[in-house]
């Protein structure tokens, strides 16, 4: 009885937060607030001793990446960029493919049900996208070429309220369900003999179980992940870094299923050696992060 009263408490805590920020997500991006925010970014950008093709890319990537990345496509088939300006602008375009995340997964799920764990969670990511764009800035300094081009940033209407439904009986079912099983196991011990068994590890062994389920499901993981802070079993720092970790695992998975077919319909052979720089340089900013946290005296 008391594993279904804290599985319908943290619905009841979390489901109104997250129906909220999707709505309002969805209003925003309705109201055409993502292309007010491209629009404003690309004279910044233009300052900063970048081509127009480049510039344009990124704007474009705030509002959709699979845009951009065509737009790249595009210009380079038109032979107006060369290779070495695509790889630069994938990188670039990191940190506002990561930001269009921020508004369809971190705002209206992470942060509502992790609290100041997801928040982390959140400005760790957005760090390492930045981190990648800043080094997608320098390439592209370096490799720059003056040309014209430009693409229209296009509107995209959608309805907030189907749109917040369709999130809520997406993930609602979900989160009940994990939650519930999250809450039994605790219940009943595993996680402490889980911990027991695993006991030569220099971590606590329930970080390996949050990072084991996102190579699953990533919505799943999070969930997970606030059954074990809620009920103890985890702090906020070791949640982060069980997240981290996970993304770590999936890395492969998810450049494979995701990133690849759509590079190489657009770019070919470049588009492997594009998503193999990308997956390596984020590896190795996700395993410095996680070190530096795991040393952290907190």
């Amino acid at each position: 009885m008391n594993v279904i009263y804290s599985t319908l408490r943290f619905l009841a805590s979390t489901v109104p937060i997250i129906a909220l920020a999707s709505y309002l997500v969805s209003y925003s991006i309705n109201r055409g607030m993502m292309e007010k925010i491209a629009l404003k970014i690309e004279p910044i950008l233009s300052r900063l001793n970048l081509d127009q093709i480049t510039v344009t890319s990124v704007a474009v990537c705030f509002i959709s990446p699979t845009a951009a990345y065509s737009m790249l496509s595009q210009a380079l088939k038109e032979r107006k960029i060369d290779e070495r300006e695509v790889i630069a602008a994938s990188f670039l375009n990191s940190f506002p493919a990561t930001f269009s995340h921020i508004y369809t997964f971190f705002l209206p799920f992470v942060i509502p049900i992790l609290g100041w764990a997801g928040v982390l969670y959140t400005i760790i990511r957005l760090l390492v996208a930045l981190l990648k764009s800043l080094i997608g800035l320098v390439l592209a300094s370096i490799w720059k070429r003056d040309e014209d081009f430009r693409r229209e940033l296009k509107h995209r209407r959608v309805n907030p309220l189907r749109s917040t439904l369709e999130n809520l009986k997406r993930v609602v079912p979900m989160m009940a369900v994990t939650y519930f099983i999250v809450s039994l196991l605790s219940e009943h011990g595993f996680f402490e003999s889980v911990r027991h068994i695993l006991n030569f590890l220099p971590f606590d062994p329930n970080v390996l179980t949050i990072s084991a389920i996102e190579f699953i499901n990533v919505r799943a993981a999070v969930v997970v992940s606030a059954g074990m802070l809620r009920s103890g079993v985890l702090t906020p720092k070791w949640i982060v870094i069980g997240l981290i970790l996970g993304n770590v695992i999936t890395l492969s998975t998810r450049f494979v299923k995701h990133s690849l077919p759509l590079h190489l319909s657009l770019f070919g052979r470049l588009g492997i050696k594009i998503v193999l720089l990308n997956a390596i340089v984020t590896l190795l900013l996700d395993m410095t992060i996680v070190l530096i946290l795991i040393y952290l005296p907190v």
